[in-house]
């Protein structure tokens, strides 16, 4: 092979090496992901009270879980809304971005708490 030629080759053998270098980083980029831990189940609860009444939302929980009061608006001005959450171990108003946590096993039920019409979400995981 003369030299000529050499040079001529030498593109082809850089574009081979990026792409062997950007499988390597892909697959180990792919190893790594598979040694996460799966999270557990996130629930969301959504609550509303109008002119019928309340209408709460519950699931039901296989464990201890975390349960976070999201968010929680009102359309009456200058009033303060809240979660009121009913779980194992807690019955009582979590204000918004506060968390409790579940003691164990059984029945997690959201209401809004608050004046006027309510909506009122928050998380179980």
């Amino acid at each position: 092979m003369s030299m000529r030629q050499h040079l001529q080759a030498l593109p082809s053998v850089r574009a081979s090496a990026i792409v062997l270098l950007a499988l390597a980083c892909f697959s180990l980029t792919i190893q790594a992901g598979a040694q996460r831990v799966r999270p557990g189940k996130v629930t969301s609860l959504q609550a509303t009270t109008d002119k019928d009444g309340s209408h709460p939302s519950s699931t039901e929980i296989t464990e201890a879980k975390n349960i976070t009061c999201l968010n929680a608006v009102s359309e009456t001005p200058n009033t303060k809304p809240a979660c009121r959450i009913v779980a194992p171990g807690f019955s009582g108003i979590l204000a918004i971005g506060k968390s409790v946590n579940a003691t164990g096993p059984g029945t997690v039920t959201l209401t809004c708490s608050g004046q006027g019409f309510l909506r009122c979400a928050a998380r179980v995981n």
